[in-house]
Protein backbone atom coordinates (compact mmCIF):
# COMPACT_ATOMS: atom_id res chain seq x y z
CA UNK A 1 0.00 0.00 0.00
CA UNK A 2 1.37 3.24 -1.18
CA UNK A 3 0.41 6.52 0.46
CA UNK A 4 -0.20 9.49 -1.85
CA UNK A 5 1.42 12.07 0.41
CA UNK A 6 4.64 11.21 1.97
CA UNK A 7 5.41 14.18 3.43
CA UNK A 8 8.18 14.15 5.91
CA UNK A 9 10.58 11.15 4.50
CA UNK A 10 9.09 8.10 3.01
CA UNK A 11 6.87 5.97 5.46
CA UNK A 12 6.71 3.42 3.04
CA UNK A 13 9.90 2.52 2.37
CA UNK A 14 11.00 3.09 5.84
CA UNK A 15 8.33 0.94 7.22
CA UNK A 16 9.18 -1.89 4.62
CA UNK A 17 13.30 -1.36 5.43
CA UNK A 18 12.35 -1.77 9.35
CA UNK A 19 10.32 -4.76 8.53
CA UNK A 20 13.09 -6.73 6.62
CA UNK A 21 15.41 -5.69 8.72
CA UNK A 22 13.44 -7.00 11.86
CA UNK A 23 12.85 -10.62 9.60
CA UNK A 24 16.60 -10.95 8.86
CA UNK A 25 17.13 -10.60 12.65
CA UNK A 26 14.86 -12.78 13.39
CA UNK A 27 16.25 -15.45 10.87
CA UNK A 28 19.57 -14.97 12.42
CA UNK A 29 18.55 -15.48 15.71
CA UNK A 30 16.38 -18.68 15.09
CA UNK A 31 19.03 -20.28 13.10
CA UNK A 32 21.37 -19.63 16.05
CA UNK A 33 23.58 -17.37 14.34
CA UNK A 34 25.20 -14.83 16.59
CA UNK A 35 24.94 -10.98 15.38
CA UNK A 36 28.44 -9.29 15.46
CA UNK A 37 30.07 -6.45 15.29
CA UNK A 38 28.89 -2.27 16.00
CA UNK A 39 27.66 0.87 14.19
CA UNK A 40 30.89 1.96 15.35
CA UNK A 41 32.50 -1.03 13.40
CA UNK A 42 30.87 -0.34 10.84
CA UNK A 43 31.66 3.52 10.32
CA UNK A 44 34.12 4.22 7.01
CA UNK A 45 36.60 6.48 6.33
CA UNK A 46 36.07 9.79 5.09
CA UNK A 47 35.78 10.25 1.15
CA UNK A 48 38.15 12.80 -0.72
CA UNK A 49 34.75 14.60 -1.79
CA UNK A 50 33.84 14.57 2.27
CA UNK A 51 37.52 15.27 3.66
CA UNK A 52 37.56 18.91 1.09
CA UNK A 53 33.62 19.99 2.13
CA UNK A 54 34.91 19.27 6.10
CA UNK A 55 38.05 22.01 4.86
CA UNK A 56 35.79 24.50 3.41
CA UNK A 57 32.51 24.21 6.21
CA UNK A 58 32.40 27.01 8.68
CA UNK A 59 33.52 26.34 12.31
CA UNK A 60 30.72 27.23 15.19
CA UNK A 61 32.62 30.37 15.84
CA UNK A 62 32.00 31.21 12.47
CA UNK A 63 28.56 30.73 12.69
CA UNK A 64 28.42 32.63 16.24
CA UNK A 65 29.94 35.49 14.19
CA UNK A 66 27.53 35.76 11.44
CA UNK A 67 24.41 34.93 13.65
CA UNK A 68 25.53 37.91 15.91
CA UNK A 69 25.91 40.40 12.47
CA UNK A 70 22.64 39.08 11.19
CA UNK A 71 21.02 40.74 14.71
CA UNK A 72 22.76 43.69 14.51
CA UNK A 73 21.79 44.25 11.01
CA UNK A 74 17.87 43.51 12.12
CA UNK A 75 17.93 45.87 14.69
CA UNK A 76 19.44 48.65 12.64
CA UNK A 77 17.48 47.72 9.71
CA UNK A 78 14.52 50.53 9.26
CA UNK A 79 10.65 49.05 8.87
CA UNK A 80 9.34 49.68 5.88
Amino acid sequence: MTAKVQGEGNYDAARHYDEETRKFIEEKQKAGEELKGSSQDAQRELTEAEREALRHAKSGDEDRRDAEQMRRREETRKPQ
